[in-house]
């Protein structure tokens, strides 16, 4: 019988320029000298194979998502008073809840969140991406950055048709999304805390004035339907809830996503042939969307919390230690994927990624988002068949453990 180890001390600082540049090096190296190991700049035991990490989601018994949205920068006595003078009153539903709470409102956002209503929206994505894109067109400038122009705003858009906000708020939001990603899995400082808090609260205010403007004057959206849903019973569903929910959507809904579309028009143009491909073969989209959610995945880490001493990976985990699951590096595993590092969107199994999430916390907006991905690139392809990246360029990712993309990618066409 083979006995747990202790885990292994090792230095990991998500936040350097390096691993935010390419983390991919960093999994290679783990997968081969620790799968498990203890990071000390962070307080977290980071978890690679994608086994290990697999196991873990399917089990919140053992592994809650309690920690999913605890800042790394504790929050200052200033940052706390900025929050109470904002009304600021994020509570636990999808990505930070667990159990019963967790089974409940799931259970009614997933009722809500109809495979109906997210089909409904494909003509006007679609309407939105040939907007964006005529756009560039007219203006005849054929050195853009992509997602300035179109790929930063069009998940923003498309989660607003979804719950009913009005795109006039689509800055705001998306500067307070900016601002959430940072506060609450970067690492500032504490004046810098103090300034995204207060971007925050602005954010906030505007998801519970309009839930409280879709209580008094319901409509055909997302929001108005959690509202009938909730039928003013707080047992079912309390207008904090709901506030939170629609918080948490104006953020995982559209950052997630313009971090997929952007990873994807890099991996595809960064290799020619790969665009050409699918130029004259767009049927096999939803196959090379597959394989760029596990080459590149815009989510690439989630984080848990241990509830009881228990043995990930061979190794002794202790009870309410903080878990880091790097998702990237289990995407990249090579004891789950023949030749891991090769984008190959014929791989019998790209589907076993785990960009969104598995067991119980699924990614409840999975369908809409490769619904996205596929109208995107496919209107994308039909626009620009001779697109290829413009030479030469960096990438520029904000600084935070779990979300990924290039905040500028400039094609030529």
């Amino acid at each position: 019988m083979t006995h747990p180890s202790r885990c292994p001390i090792h230095h990991f600082d998500p936040f350097e320029a390096t691993y935010l540049a390419d983390p991919y090096q960093t999994f290679a190296w783990a997968h081969q000298e620790a799968p498990v190991f203890y990071s000390a700049e962070l307080g977290y035991y980071v978890v690679t194979r994608h086994h290990d990490i697999k196991a873990i989601l399917r089990d919140p018994e053992r592994f809650s998502s309690r920690n999913a949205t605890d800042p790394f920068t504790p929050v200052s006595p200033e940052t706390a008073a900025v929050f109470r003078a904002g009304g600021y009153a994020m509570q636990r539903v999808l990505l930070n809840a667990d159990g019963a709470t967790h089974q409940r409102i799931r259970r009614h956002v997933y009722a809500a969140f109809t495979p109906q209503r997210v089909a409904t929206l494909e003509p006007r994505i679609r309407h939105i991406t040939r907007h964006l894109l005529d756009a560039i067109v007219q203006r005849n400038e054929h050195h853009v950055d992509i997602m300035a122009e179109c790929l930063y705003t069009l998940p923003a858009h498309v989660i607003f048709l979804l719950i009913g906000l009005s795109e006039a708020e689509i800055a705001a939001i998306k500067s307070g999304s900016e601002s959430r990603v940072v506060f609450t899995w970067g690492k500032p400082t504490a004046t810098q805390q103090t300034e995204l808090a207060k971007t925050m609260v602005e954010f906030w205010q505007i998801a519970e004035a309009f839930v409280a403007k879709r209580a008094a004057q319901p409509a055909d959206d997302f929001t108005s339907d959690l509202i009938r849903t909730r039928a003013g019973d707080d047992h079912v569903l309390s207008m904090g809830e709901i506030t939170s929910v629609v918080f948490g959507l104006l953020l995982a809904g559209h950052e997630t996503t313009t971090g997929l579309l952007g990873n994807a028009m890099r991996r595809l143009l960064e290799v020619p042939e790969r665009w050409h491909q699918l130029c004259q073969h767009p049927e096999q989209l939803p196959a090379a969307i597959e394989e760029l959610l596990r080459y590149d995945t815009s989510v690439i880490a989630m984080r848990r919390w241990s509830t009881q001493a228990c043995t990930v990976g061979g190794y002794d985990i202790p009870a309410d230690a903080n878990l880091l699951l790097l998702i990237g590096a289990g995407n990249r595993d090579a004891l789950q994927f023949d030749h891991s590092d090769q984008f190959d969107w014929h791989r019998a199994n790209n589907r076993d990624h785990l960009s969104f999430g598995f067991g119980s916390h699924y990614c409840i907006g999975a369908p809409l988002a490769r619904l996205e991905a596929r109208i995107v690139l496919g209107e994308m392809l039909a626009a620009f068949p001779r697109a290829r990246l413009a030479t030469p360029q960096t990438y520029d990712y904000l600084p935070n453990t779990s979300f990924r993309g290039p905040r500028q990618l400039w094609i030529d066409w």
